[in-house]
């Protein structure tokens, strides 16, 4: 389902259609969904899962500092959270 959403999201951004709410969306969504997914993993490595020889620590380290690239997720709430106070839904 993340995948499909990101493509869309792609291809209404190669259109030049991509909301700045619906952008904002897929960050949030998207980096909040792979930090819990690899979150699961390191839990499941156990304390391999924080050795940086192993993929998976590199790959928690990645992912928990997506979520503040690009505009930190608590950002990416508000512009949601305008985006919907000015149309009214």
């Amino acid at each position: 389902m993340a995948r499909a959403f990101l493509d869309q999201c792609i291809a209404e951004h190669m259109a030049g259609k991509l909301s700045v709410e619906k952008a904002a969306m897929s960050k949030y969504w998207l980096t909040e969904t792979q930090f819990e997914v690899l979150d699961e993993c390191v839990q499941l490595h156990g304390g391999y899962g924080y050795m940086a020889e192993y993929a998976v620590a590199e790959m928690w380290a990645d992912a928990r500092v997506q979520r503040i690239y690009g505009g930190t997720n608590e950002i990416m709430k508000e512009l949601i959270a305008r985006g919907f106070a000015e149309t009214g839904q």
